[in-house]
């Protein structure tokens, strides 16, 4: 039997974008069906397998083989760090002074305090998983978690940033999406799943009905969201939260990953049911998609916030609010070089970090070098002109 996108409702974004005269016809190369000559889908292409559109899949006897609920404790734990960060700011009624030791319990997983108590002692942390455990990096994120602390609560009203202009609760936070998120999921679980068993269940006696192919792909969009219905469920944290709210309408993050992820899960599901087929291989191309797209995510997410930095500056917003804007970004350029492939090598990024943290104001007030910044991430990451002027 063959599924067609419209009897699997596969979204498209070149359904919304093309059109006019061009040759219609099926658009992916994944399709048994593809045409080198189709310029605009109509639906038509045809797969030797379904691919759902939610987030959902089951072994040959109905049992559940997705699970990623050690990346969404992950989730968890970031959100309280920037939760009890954020609580110095002196925008709040009562500027808390942060505890280092707190900070860094709550980072090796050694915090008993968590508001969610399923966190505590449950044997997952984000350090150990922090650049696929680089010790050099791990202790740059400790020496943030140290400063802000020194430094809390926040002397200027506003955020608890340092006197030369970075705020901490961003790049902690944002850093921590890519350096331990987003390298996770394109250095670690995709890019070894072409070597990954998917023919021998986990541990069925235990409820764990997946293979090691399927539970690596699930760990890998556990960092994404934990969402099963996304984009269309709740999108409102970190990595699902920016490439639907801020990416989507100008380079289509979340529908481009979210499509990848479900194609290439049904391809692992269908070569586990049939061992014979060569279905694995679509993964692996769907891999390959995911990994681009992320570098275009985090990178798409430095241009925004460098723009944003330009904006802020333009509508006369006092140095404290264009020091978070400009933070964030600098957060997001900084995480660039996590993601695997990065067309972008670590002696650039340094660089560009380098001259904005040897003057943030002098940065934030000169289009010239922000603008700069973003062509050269732009370029890098095969941004048009349209694009990286609406991110």
């Amino acid at each position: 039997m063959k599924f067609t996108k419209n009897t699997i409702l596969i979204a498209t974004g070149l359904l919304f974008v093309l059109s006019g005269c061009k040759k219609e016809g099926c658009t992916d190369p994944l399709a048994d069906n593809y045409s080198e000559k189709a310029k605009t889908d109509d639906g038509s292409c045809e797969y030797s397998y379904p691919i759902p559109t939610t987030y959902v899949f089951t072994d040959a006897n109905g049992n559940n083989t997705v699970s990623f609920s050690g990346q969404t404790a992950r989730m968890d734990m970031l959100s309280e760090i920037t939760t009890y960060l954020k609580s110095a700011n002196g925008s709040n009624a009562a500027p808390a002074t942060l505890s280092a030791s707190v900070l860094l319990a709550m980072y090796d997983n050694s915090y008993t305090g968590w508001n969610d108590a399923a966190l505590v002692g449950n044997g997952k942390k984000l350090k150990n998983k922090t650049a696929l455990n680089d010790a050099a990096i791990q202790a740059q994120f400790e020496t943030w978690m140290t400063e802000a602390a020194a430094a809390s609560p926040s002397s200027n009203g506003t955020y608890l940033q340092a006197a030369t202009g970075q705020e901490w609760t961003q790049l902690i936070e944002k850093g921590l999406m890519s350096a331990c998120f987003a390298s996770q999921m394109t250095g670690n679980y995709l890019a070894g799943i072409a070597e990954d068993d998917n023919v021998t269940a986990d541990e069925p006696a235990a409820g764990k009905y997946y293979t090691e192919m399927e539970h690596h792909w699930d760990e890998a969009y556990g960092y994404f969201t934990d969402t099963t219905d996304y984009p269309a469920g709740v999108t409102d944290r970190f990595w699902g939260k920016y490439a639907n709210n801020t990416l989507e309408p100008v380079i289509g993050s979340a529908t481009n990953i979210s499509n990848a992820f479900l194609a290439g899960r049904a391809a692992i599901a269908a070569d586990r049911l049939n061992p014979d087929a060569v279905f694995t291989a679509d993964a692996v191309a769907q891999a390959a998609v995911i990994e681009n797209e992320v570098q275009r995510m985090v990178a798409g997410m430095a241009i925004h916030y460098l723009n944003s930095t330009k904006q802020k500056v333009a509508d006369g917003e006092p140095q404290t609010k264009v020091n978070h804007y400009l933070s964030e970004a600098w957060a997001f350029i900084y995480g660039i070089q996590f993601i695997e492939g990065t067309p972008m090598n670590t002696t650039t990024i340094s660089d560009m970090l380098g001259a904005i943290d040897a003057d943030f104001v002098g940065y934030s007030n000169s289009v010239t070098l922000i603008n700069a910044d973003i062509d050269a991430i732009a370029t890098a990451h095969g941004f048009t002109q349209n694009e990286r002027e609406n991110l």
